[in-house]
């Protein structure tokens, strides 16, 4: 028991430093061009953010895909077509909820969920492959 504490109090004091990912400051930077005057520009902005991170999220996928044995190639693999299907059905739900609403800061709104959902994902795969550095 006490050297399950010990290791897991050596996890635990593993510090994650936020790095800030080229995409965000990109978004970021683009975000605060004075040429963005409307909610259209900022859905631009942000479409093209989610596309970007949808590109991150191949590359880093493919990658991953590459380091793993067989058998874990078969499980992310599951869990990517799985998670595929929850971001469909989830840009599906945010689209509903959005066009029910008025105004367009509602559409920025549901763009950008779209785009976190996306960026998150990303991070998330990062994360698994940064494990095998560890």
């Amino acid at each position: 028991a006490v050297l399950i504490c010990q290791s897991m109090t050596t996890y635990a004091d593993i510090e994650i430093k936020p790095i800030q990912h080229p995409i965000d400051a990109w978004y970021e930077e683009k975000m605060a061009e004075e040429t963005v005057t409307s909610t259209a520009d900022m859905r631009n902005i942000t479409n093209e953010t989610r596309v970007k991170w949808d590109s991150e999220m191949n590359v880093v996928y493919k990658r991953l895909m590459k380091r793993l044995a067989p058998a874990q190639q078969i499980t992310l693999r599951k869990a990517q077509q799985q998670w595929l299907k929850y971001r469909d059905t989830e840009g599906k739900a945010i689209s509903e909820i959005v066009s029910s609403q008025q105004g367009t800061i509602h559409q920025l709104s549901g763009t950008n969920l779209g785009m976190q959902l996306v960026r998150s994902r990303a991070l998330n795969l990062m994360a698994y492959e940064q494990a095998f550095e560890q």
